[in-house]
Parts: structure tokens; sequence; C-alpha cells
């Protein structure tokens, strides 16, 4: 393995805990049968929670049927969200399309813009206004809320880590999809009008070799990333993208930089290669994509850009990602911080289809620390500082649209080994991310 800085030898202390974030659907229309599940999550034994999700309003019942404000059929969809996509896309001043479910319930038909559509799951709740469906929505973690011309959601619900500081609003992206997110502190700023004391260096083990992947089952372009986002004034996504090519999931190299030369050119957003840094096959037994390798994550930071380096477990391969900008913060030391992040995105940009059928489940993180900026851009074990749930250096974290988004989190009660061979012990924390769009939850949630 090629690194910068010395091998850990912190020793974690032993708790026998599991938290869990999100949660599964409780009706037995909307779970699937069965959800592959990590031998490795069950040998954690103690779960809290917020005990089982009650849902608000009425269940609907597929098929939905569109149709034109005279009454006649327009269209039928067996899917909800794409039934009020289709609704809101057709619509005119003069032909003001609703929906109804199987049994006649109307759960959408396009009205004022801010006059709003509620959902809870599946479940139709009512209209409200732009005010009041708001403050419902921060009071149902499964909330989605449409605006009245089914343009796109105007709030989804969202649950919060441990420790997240809620004393300011926190920006949700409503059109990314269902993700997990988590924040770091940042550095201060001093009365010279600079920033200090802010992460430089963060590194994490990705044991991907955990992870279940299935693709969409709609008509949709659905992508799967695993990423560290780092950010001092100007932000980049640094990691990977999931997709299947060639009947595998590969794992490439992908980065997001808002740098003023990307956002000029136009090419922020890059995929550099479709070289795998690891990939997936399929497991018909399963019915699920599977079998990474664990990855080794490192980024740095510095007052030029960002240096990303995956080393693939395995095969002790080295992925180098190189987002140089020289200058890019003018010369001060930054408030640098960081994000770790999961996530399956649509690129539909509107009323996105909670239940496509997509699904990412169990991206595990293990030995997460990060440390604060040094100007030489060298770290060791002596500056690293534990980064979860929780921690002290965390700001805030949350699961976006936790309908379809999940995060557990803990320690391991006993050594043991993960899918690929690697092991861990005792007493070491995790995190484990999830993203579903089949109602099922996330993967732990069928064998709490």
């Amino acid at each position: 393995m090629i690194k910068k800085i010395s091998t850990l030898l912190l020793s974690l202390c032993l708790i026998v805990s599991l938290y869990s974030c999100g949660g599964n659907e409780e009706s037995s229309s909307e779970t699937p049968s069965s959800i592959p599940h990590s031998s490795v999550i069950e040998s954690s034994t103690k779960v809290e929670d917020d005990g089982p999700y009650v849902y608000e309003g009425t269940l609907t019942v597929s098929p939905y049927h569109i149709y034109n404000e005279d009454g006649t059929e327009f269209l039928v969809q067996e899917n909800m969200f794409d039934a009020i996509r289709k609704a809101g896309e057709n619509s005119k001043s003069s032909n003001k399309m609703y929906v109804e479910d199987a049994t006649g319930l109307k759960i959408f038909q396009r009205q004022s813009q801010s006059k709003y559509w509620c959902y809870d799951g599946l479940h139709y709740v009512g209209t409200m206004s732009s005010s009041e469906a708001l403050a419902w929505g921060k009071t149902r973690a499964r909330a989605y809320i449409v605006d009245g011309k089914g343009t796109g959601y105007v709030f989804l619900g969202a649950k919060y880590y441990e420790g997240s500081d809620m004393s300011n609003d926190i920006p949700l992206e409503l059109n990314a999809g269902a993700y997990n997110y988590m924040f770091s502190k940042a550095g201060v700023m001093t009365g010279g009008n600079e920033w200090i004391n802010g992460y430089g260096y963060m590194e994490c083990y990705c044991r991907l070799s955990e992870a279940t992947y299935t693709p969409t089952q709609d008509d949709g372009t659905w992508n799967a990333y695993i990423f560290i986002n780092g950010a001092g004034g100007t932000t980049s996504d640094l990691g990977m993208i999931g997709v299947i090519r060639d009947g595998k999931v590969v794992w490439a190299l992908v980065r997001n930089c808002s740098y003023s030369s990307h956002i000029n050119s136009g090419d922020s957003f890059n995929v550099l290669g479709w070289t795998p840094i690891t990939t997936m096959e399929y497991d018909s037994e399963k019915g699920v994509y599977c079998g990474a390798d664990d990855l080794f994550f490192q980024c740095w930071q510095t007052v030029n850009g960002w240096i990303l380096k995956i080393t693939n477990l395995r095969t002790n391969e080295v992925f180098t990602l190189n987002e140089y900008h020289e200058g890019m913060f003018s010369g001060k030391q930054q408030y640098f911080r960081f994000l770790l992040a999961a996530s399956y995105c649509p690129v539909v940009q509107n009323v996105w289809n909670a239940r496509c059928g997509a699904s990412l489940r169990n991206v595990l993180f293990d030995n997460i620390y990060i440390a604060r900026y040094n100007p030489s851009d060298t770290y060791d074990e002596s500056t690293f500082e534990e980064f979860y749930p929780g921690s002290e250096t965390m700001i805030y974290g949350f699961s976006q649209g936790t309908d379809c988004s999940s995060m557990v989190y803990g320690t391991y009660e006993t050594d043991g080994t993960y899918a690929s061979g690697n092991s861990y012990k005792a007493g070491d924390k995790f995190v484990s991310y999830s993203c579903y769009y089949d109602g099922g939850g996330h993967y732990y949630d069928s064998v709490k």
C-alpha cells in the first residue's frame, strides 16, 4: 500500500452500541420479500432508534391514472411518482391534469404553484399552503412535498445524525435524490480576515466488499457516487461513480469541481476515464451486484487544490485524482472542511422516482480520520482526529429523503472478517450508508 503517512496504531474503545438513522417501510405493499444483508452488521446486537414509523394519510394503491381536466384518461402509470411527474409535465393552465390511484383517490392536480401536495411515503396526506406544508414536513422523516404545478419537490424528509449543530438552516439538495452526508467542522476567521485551523487531510477505509447494488427499473438514468468533498471557498467532489458497463458495475474516478475555470468551460463534472478502481458482479442467487474490493481513501486539500488517492486493497493499485489550480485560494489559509458522502442520484431533476428500484446498500466506512491543515501538506497519526456521528469533529450530518436513505453506525463487539477477507477488531467503529428506491429500507432493518 502506498501511504504518505504512517500506519495507524491508535486503538479504539469498546462500545457495544449500534445506531440507525432512517428506516424501512412498514407497509407490506412497499417492502420486498427479502433484502440481502451483511453478516458483519448482524454481529452487532443493539439498536437505538425511534421505533416503528407510523405513517399519516391514506396508503395509495397502484395503478395511478392520469386524467385530463375534462375527465378523459391521458395515461396510466404503475408508479405514484412517475404519475405525478407526467401530470405536471403535460398540464397547462388550460388543462389542469389530475392523478387518481386505483381506488379513485385524487392525489394530485395542477393548481397554484404555492399550494403544495403532501405525501408520507406512499401515503397521501393532502394539500396545504406553503407555510403549513413546510411546517408539517419537518415533523415527518419520510415526507415528500410537491409544488402545485408538479414541477419538483419543495421539501423532503431528513434525519440528522447525533451531535448535529442545528442552530442554522442546513441546505438540502432536493433534486439529488436520497443521500447521506456527514460534514466536518471548519476553520475559524481571525481578525486579519484569514481562516485558520481547518482540516487539510482525511483518510478512511471503504469496505465496498460489504455493499450491494441494484440498477434502476425505470427508463431514467441514475448514478451511484461515493466521495469526499473538500471546501475552502471553492468546493470539489472527489471520488467514484458507479454505473453498469459491459454487464458489471464499474467504479471509476469522478470529480465535480466548482473552480471558475470549470464553471466557465462547462466541465465541472467529469468522469476521469472508465478504468475500473473495482467492479461488482451480478449474483443471481442474491439478485444484486456485489463482490467489490475494499478501498483506502486519502484526500489532501491545499491552497492550490486537492489530491485524492484511492488504493485497491486487493491489487494494491493506486488511483490518483489531482485537482490542481495554482493560487486557487489567493494564498490565504482557508476554512477547510470535509464531507463524507454516498448517494444514488437521478439525472431527472424534478419529481424523481422514489420507487425506481435502484439501490446502493451498506457502503461501509471504518478508520475515518481527519487532521488539521498543515502548510507542508504532511500528516501523521499524532494529528489525527476521529470523524464519526457525534464526534467533536462533525458539525452536522444527515440522511436526505429518509424514505429512501439511512445511516447505521456503531462499534463491533467482537473481532471479525469482511467479505473481502480483511479483518476488523472488537471496538472498531464504522459508519454504513444506504440509498434505496425500492421501498425496502436499509438492509439492517430486516434483521432488527
